[in-house]
């Protein structure tokens, strides 16, 4: 099975008029199973904005499972009684209404959660339904089955970098749950960062796929400049993330780095 990772597009700030072509055809030609996407479309939740992304996931090949980020919400400065009462509804209205989607086929699970919530000014939070949603949702799974959750904001910080960077109030409780029922992968976005690392040291625990920003300008330090996407492909015993990195002269992505880890459970 192929899997595709994008995250943060950012609609309104896209980094030259290439890339999103370049992004579409490098991921279909993966032959994808399903795509990823997790969260940050737009902008600033502009109508415009939600247009485009929506008109940018009818040229995926493979069928796409999407979840809002933090820039889906309607903005404090425009209407705030939105930002409180109904921060996703153009979100709702304009790319899908389900904000707990899940994709299945044989072999393989991926569960999407919501961390975007108009409460909050860019950080994420985690719901503690997420944490019996996520037991009720892989338990009932035959135990050689792919699983994956997908979700906007990093679940808990990474020790190799700055600790400043937001995380999901809530996100280490859903991260014990996923531990606790086999997730294999958790995919995420937010910090721009492509970052892929297993959670904790010594045995085997679930692995952070963090996508860097698929096609805007807003780099962060140290990947300033790039942009890039995750292709996963996943064997009986094994899985390999591939970060594909966008060339600038080239107008196309490209490799630039595979991780590779054993499936545990199997």
């Amino acid at each position: 099975m192929t899997l595709a990772h994008i995250s943060d597009v950012h609609f309104g700030r896209i980094r030259d008029d290439r890339i999103v072509r370049a992004l579409t055809e490098d991921v279909n030609a993966h032959t994808c199973d399903v795509v990823l996407v997790t969260g940050d479309l737009t902008q600033r939740a502009r109508v415009k904005q939600f247009r485009e992304a929506k008109a940018w996931l009818s040229t995926l090949a493979a069928p796409a499972l999407v979840i809002p980020g933090n820039h889906d919400v309607h903005a404090w400065w425009h209407r705030p009684d939105l930002r409180l009462l109904h921060p996703l509804r153009r979100y709702k209205r304009m790319i899908t209404a389900d904000l707990m989607p899940h994709f299945e086929r044989p072999g393989l699970a991926v569960l999407g959660l919501n961390t975007a919530y108009g409460r909050t000014i860019k950080g994420g939070y985690c719901e503690k339904s997420h944490v019996s949603r996520i037991m009720r949702y892989f338990e009932r799974l035959p135990r050689d089955t792919f699983k994956v959750i997908a979700v906007h904001h990093p679940l808990a910080e990474d020790p190799v970098l700055d600790h400043g960077l937001d995380v999901a109030r809530g996100g280490e409780e859903v991260l014990d749950a996923a531990e606790h029922v086999g997730v294999n992968l958790v995919c995420g976005g937010h910090w721009h960062l492509s970052r892929v690392a297993p959670r904790g040291i010594g045995a085997y625990k679930v692995v952070i796929g963090l996508a860097g920003t698929a096609a805007s300008d807003r780099w962060r330090a140290p990947q300033r400049g790039v942009n890039s996407w995750h292709a996963i492909r996943v064997d009986k015993d094994r899985f390999v993330i591939t970060v594909r990195k966008y060339a600038r002269f080239l107008g196309c992505f490209e490799f630039e780095s595979e991780h590779k880890f054993r499936r545990s459970g199997v």
